[in-house]
């Protein structure tokens, strides 16, 4: 009896403690009312404002869906919008927009996205180029990044 207690106080304070860590190095990700936070990029948070920038800079834009709760947006956040290079292609080259599914649920059911993560890219004036449903690796997400640019054309050449 004694060595059941103790194994089961041992395996409750172990999962606080893992609790505990993935809590602290989670990637925050900070939203106001018009934008969205990750990587240290501003994303826009409705389509909409997206767009307008998009159409008058003349840019693809890249609509990026996510919830707080969902496991492979946060490997998005930590190991591939953080990543340099592909921030820097991001910062100079798309109009970036972060829908939270679970508060924006206009743009969700607009583009018909049921899970996150989901990527789609557009040309700047609203063009589907392509959509990306689920996690993709950080050295493969660059080549479809590359590719939409090199496909959307744009200020951003």
């Amino acid at each position: 009896m004694l060595k059941t207690r103790r194994l089961l106080t041992l395996a409750a304070l172990a999962a606080v403690a893992i609790f505990a860590y993935y809590a602290a190095s989670a990637t925050p990700v900070i939203s106001d009312q018009n934008y969205t936070y990750i990587a240290e990029l501003e994303w826009y948070n409705t389509y909409d404002a997206g767009a307008e920038v998009a159409l008058r800079e003349k840019k693809p834009m890249m609509v990026y869906f996510w919830t707080i709760w969902c496991i492979y947006c946060e490997k998005y956040h930590k190991e591939v919008f953080s990543r340099e290079d592909i921030r820097q292609i991001l910062a100079r080259d798309f109009v970036r927009v972060a829908i939270d599914m679970d508060v924006n649920k206009e743009d969700t059911r607009r583009f018909n996205v049921a899970a996150p993560p989901h990527v789609i890219f557009m040309t700047y004036d609203g063009e589907i180029i392509t959509r990306v449903p689920g996690y993709m690796p950080a050295d493969e997400f660059k080549r479809v990044l590359l590719k939409v640019k090199a496909e959307a054309g744009g200020a951003g050449e």
